[in-house]
C-alpha cells in the first residue's frame, strides 16, 4: 500500500479535477472508453515494444515491494547492529547464528548468515557489494519504465486528438458525428496528460526516492556487516553506521547516547525485545527500554 503522503496527493489530485468537472458540468461526459484505450492502450504496447516482458513483469513486482515497505529508522538499525557487534566481539561470529533468523531485512539477513557461516571477507564484501549494485539495476529499469510511459501518455493523447479531428473532417456536415469527433479529440489529450503528470511521473519519482532509500539502508548494514567480521570497536561501527543517517536523526542519536550509557540491564532488555522492535522508529525502541 502507498504510504499517506502518496495516497493524500493521489486523492487530492484526482478529487480536486473531480471537483473542477462537478461544479462546471458532469463527470460521465468527461467518460470515453475510444479515448481510454487509445492512450492506456498505446502506453502498454509501446512499452511493451520498448522492455523486453521479463523487464516489465520485474519493474511492477519492484514497485509493488517498494511502495509496499515501511518507513525505517536507520537510528534503530545503528542501535540494532551495535547489539549484534558487542555480541559477536564477546562470543565471536557464530554467537550470532540464532539471531540471522529473526531478521526480516533479507540483505542484512542474507550478509549476516554468510559472515556466521565463515565466508572470507574478500568474498563477502564482493558479494554484498554486488547484491546492493543488483538492486540498482532493478531499481532503474523500474524507474525507467514509468518514466517512459509517462512520456507515452501525452503522445497517444495527441495521436487521439488528431484521430478525432480526423473524424470530425470526414463528417463535417454531420452534427452528431462531429461532437463525438470532437469528444475524442478532446479527452485523448486529458487523459493523456492527467495520467502522465497526476500518475506515471510522480510515480516515477516516488519510486525513485524509496530506491535511493533502501539503498542508502543496504549500504550501512554492508559498512555494520563488515566491521563485525573484522573484529572493530563497536564505537567505530557506529560512526561509520551514522554516515548514513539524517543529520538531524543522527545528532538526536548522538546526543542520547552522549547523556546515557549502554547498560549490561539496557543490553539485556534490548536483546530480549529487538526481534518485534527492529521495524520501529527508534524513539518506540527507547521507550520500550525504559519501560520493558
Amino acid at each position: 500500500m502507498l504510504d499517506r503522503s502518496a495516497l493524500i496527493g493521489f486523492l487530492a489530485g484526482f478529487g480536486l479535477i473531480a471537483v473542477a468537472i462537478v461544479s462546471q458540468g458532469e463527470l460521465i461526459a468527461f467518460a470515453s472508453t475510444s479515448s481510454f484505450f487509445i492512450v492506456f492502450g498505446g502506453v502498454i504496447a509501446a512499452t511493451m515494444v520498448n522492455y523486453s516482458w521479463d523487464n516489465i513483469s520485474d519493474s511492477f513486482k519492484t514497485i509493488s515491494s517498494m511502495m509496499k515497505a515501511r518507513t525505517v529508522d536507520l537510528r534503530t538499525d545503528v542501535e540494532l547492529m551495535n547489539m549484534f557487534a558487542r555480541r559477536a566481539r564477546r562470543g565471536g561470529l557464530i554467537s550470532l547464528d540464532k539471531e540471522v533468523e529473526y531478521i526480516e531485512d533479507n540483505f542484512l539477513k542474507n550478509g549476516l548468515q554468510l559472515a556466521v557461516d565463515g565466508i572470507s571477507k574478500g568474498n563477502l564484501n564482493a558479494i554484498l557489494d554486488d547484491q546492493i549494485k543488483s538492486n540498482e539495476r532493478r531499481a532503474e529499469i523500474s524507474i525507467n519504465v514509468l518514466y517512459s510511459m509517462a512520456s507515452y501518455a501525452p503522445a497517444f493523447g495527441m495521436i487521439g486528438t488528431v484521430i478525432g479531428m480526423i473524424l470530425m473532417l470526414q463528417n463535417i456536415s454531420d452534427p452528431e458525428s462531429l461532437g463525438r469527433g470532437l469528444s475524442v479529440a478532446l479527452l485523448t489529450t486529458l487523459y493523456g496528460t492527467i495520467s502522465a503528470n497526476m500518475f506515471f511521473n510522480p510515480l516515477a519519482g516516488k519510486l525513485e526516492y524509496l530506491s535511493e532509500l533502501d539503498n542508502n539502508r543496504k549500504r550501512m548494514f554492508h559498512v555494520a556487516i563488515m566491521s563485525i567480521v573484522e573484529g572493530e570497536n563497536p564505537r567505530i561501527m557506529d560512526k561509520k553506521m551514522l554516515n548514513y543517517v539524517d543529520p538531524k536523526d543522527r545528532a538526536t542519536y548522538l546526543q542520547f547516547h552522549d547523556e546515557v550509557r549502554v547498560t549490561k540491564e539496557k543490553e539485556e532488555k534490548l536483546y530480549k525485545y529487538w526481534p518485534e522492535q527492529q521495524n520501529n522508529s527508534w524513539d518506540d525502541l527507547r521507550r520500550t527500554l525504559e519501560t520493558g
